[in-house]
């Protein structure tokens, strides 16, 4: 049993319940009852523990389980037995003396949470400990830095501090206890050089005696909260998960997990930290919304972020940041893959006068990016997906006319006059003025003397953005094969694509350390497996064969928890679970390697 496996179930507001498969946090984005407070996506750990205590025979067995400096206590994990987190966290825990299964729900629109728990034989007496931090997902509290107050009122105890409040509702006493817990320490956070150590406030515990076979607990901070039990709880979150037809149980496994990122009108961009990101959404939504025919949902997220554009530029996240030259350029890719799916000619008529403010935008120019010679080149390093940066240190600095950027402005482009031709409305002849000198000159400007340009003028790293020039739905090249051999040299991994070749002198196999340190890697060496998509995309359309590469990346294809990076061992990094890992592996295996 690997008792630091990570179990995370969320709803559609963005709220979640996430630990190790013992219960002991490892991450100060861990927590019992984690609530998304506003439309930023900030977070607070509400209930960051919960533990529990059973009498059988006047043997109390404490089934929780912490870290502290240098120790393990208690040590309850000894009893875990099982584990399932599809579609939703159970656990097993039996000794010879009794078996107690317990179980997690969350309401997929409510911030309510119940816990089940059901139990052979009768425990005598069940005790349950909450443990409140009401703070900051990336932050740590210790004690005092909080005050509680909590008043019962029938079943429920209402706990509130910093304006927040919080419900828990169990049958039997609540005994006060007015206890801080000292010196969790969270081990992720040490290995990350991040604040590790916080102390937890006991208010005090649930006591019930005889309390039957099955015990229901219920979290929620929730106002409209009604009652419901955990299997009406149940009924409601399974109903709300979205399938996605395939003869591969592999497939249907990775989509089911994928449900997490789907939000009322959004896609949040991967768990713990990150809310939606407007680039992710867009490389996402093929594969999260359009090719499980979720229409109506890729329509709201498009109309969500066409509202927020100003002066032509699509947000680059929902807290009103615009500092990016690609996220407009991706809404666009992604405003012609939902009509690819859809052919909504209605719906696209709204999206025209959008596009084309974002083209003038471009050729416009503006604080990030302006239009020189047909291309567009960034006034600044850290405007692209590339765009770690730490202490005013800009890791990929890519400023100047990046090739990734170039592809998609061509794109745009084309998806215009396409658009327009659909709808039957004109297009400006001097935008086709503007393609047409990018179709001439791209290869000769990005790929001359042997080399392979990332930004133009001087940077020629091998780096995997020149992909999305034959990845895009109108690439503006065709011939990947004749570049392909160096991808496959220097790039490409089982596990997706490493962001910079290991010839390199700036290459960096490992993504850890401190803040400083893996920044410095995240885009310098690291494997995203997001990045396998274009490339299969690419590969497929020069007459590679889908098979061989279905085969090749296997390891991705039958993964269920598809993180955000690699380190170049395989090794799991960054978030846990990455939207646009599984939406680009979700879409080129429909589109391109003859998936069903």
């Amino acid at each position: 049993m690997d008792y630091n496996y990570e179990w995370i179930i969320a709803n559609k507001n963005a709220s979640y319940s996430s630990s190790s498969a013992s219960f002991a946090n490892l991450r100060t984005y861990h927590g019992i009852f984690v609530k998304n407070i506003n439309e930023n996506y900030d977070r607070m750990v509400m209930l960051s523990k919960f533990f529990e205590e059973f009498e059988f025979d006047s043997d109390r067995i404490n089934l929780d389980s912490n870290y502290y400096p240098g120790t393990v206590f208690p040590d309850g994990r000894k009893y875990l037995s099982d584990l399932n987190d599809d579609p939703y966290p159970q656990f097993v825990y039996s000794s010879q003396n009794f078996k107690i299964k317990k179980s997690i729900i969350m309401h997929p629109l409510k911030d309510v949470l119940i816990i089940k728990y059901e139990m052979d034989p009768e425990p005598e007496i069940a005790r349950f400990y909450p443990l409140l931090s009401f703070r900051n997902s990336n932050d740590i509290i210790r004690k005092g830095d909080r005050i509680f107050v909590w008043q019962k009122n029938g079943k429920f105890v209402h706990f509130s501090s910093v304006q927040n409040n919080l419900w828990i509702g169990a049958d039997g006493n609540f005994i006060t206890d007015n206890l801080w817990y000292y010196n969790f320490q969270y081990p992720v956070e040490i290995e990350r050089g991040s604040h590790y150590e916080e102390d937890l406030y006991l208010p005090g515990h649930f006591e019930l005696r005889y309390p039957g076979k099955n015990i229901e607990i219920t979290v929620h901070s929730d106002a409209s909260y009604a009652g419901e039990s955990f299997d009406d709880t149940l009924k409601e979150y399974i109903k709300s998960r979205y399938k996605i037809r395939s003869n591969r149980i592999n497939i249907k496994n990775m989509y089911e997990k994928a449900n997490i990122f789907l939000l009322k009108n959004n896609i949040i961009a991967g768990y713990y930290w990150f809310g939606p990101w407007g680039r992710d959404t867009f490389i996402s939504l093929p594969g999260l919304a359009l090719i499980p025919g979720r229409y109506e949902l890729a329509r709201d997220i498009l109309f969500t972020y066409m509202r927020q554009m100003k002066n032509g530029i699509i947000p680059k996240t929902m807290a009103g940041e615009y500092d990016a030259a690609d996220v407009s350029l991706w809404f666009i890719y992604a405003v012609y893959k939902y009509y690819e799916y859809t052919k909504d000619v209605n719906t696209i008529r709204h999206f025209m006068p959008a596009i084309k403010e974002i083209i003038d935008g471009y050729i416009r120019g503006n604080d990030y990016y302006f239009m020189e010679n047909n291309l567009i080149k960034l006034k600044m390093g850290k405007l692209t997906w590339m765009d770690a940066e730490y202490n005013n240190i800009i890791f990929t600095p890519r400023s100047g006319m990046p090739v990734e950027i170039n592809a998609l402005w061509y794109n745009a482009l084309k998806t215009y006059e396409f658009l327009c031709n659909e709808v039957s409305i004109g297009y400006d002849d001097s935008y086709k003025n503007i393609y047409k000198y990018i179709e001439k000159n791209f290869e000769n400007l990005y790929m001359h003397d042997g080399k392979i340009y990332d930004v133009l003028p001087d940077d020629f790293k091998l780096r995997p953005n020149f992909i999305f020039a034959f990845s895009l739905p109108f690439p503006v090249l065709n011939n990947f094969n004749k570049y392909k051999n160096q991808v496959d040299k220097y790039l490409i991994t089982p596990y997706g694509l490493r962001t910079l070749s290991p010839e390199d002198p700036d290459y960096i196999p490992v993504y850890t350390g401190d803040r400083l340190h893996r920044d410095r890697a995240y885009h310098n060496g690291i494997i995203w497996p997001w990045l396998a998509g274009p490339y299969i995309t690419a590969a497929v359309r020069s007459g590679n064969s889908a098979s061989d590469l279905l085969d090749y990346f296997s390891s991705l294809y039958n993964m269920r928890k598809i993180p955000e990076l690699f380190d170049d061992d395989g090794t799991p990094k960054g978030c846990i679970l990455q939207a646009w890992s599984y939406g680009e592996l979700i879409r080129s295996y429909f589109e391109d390697l003859g998936g069903n």
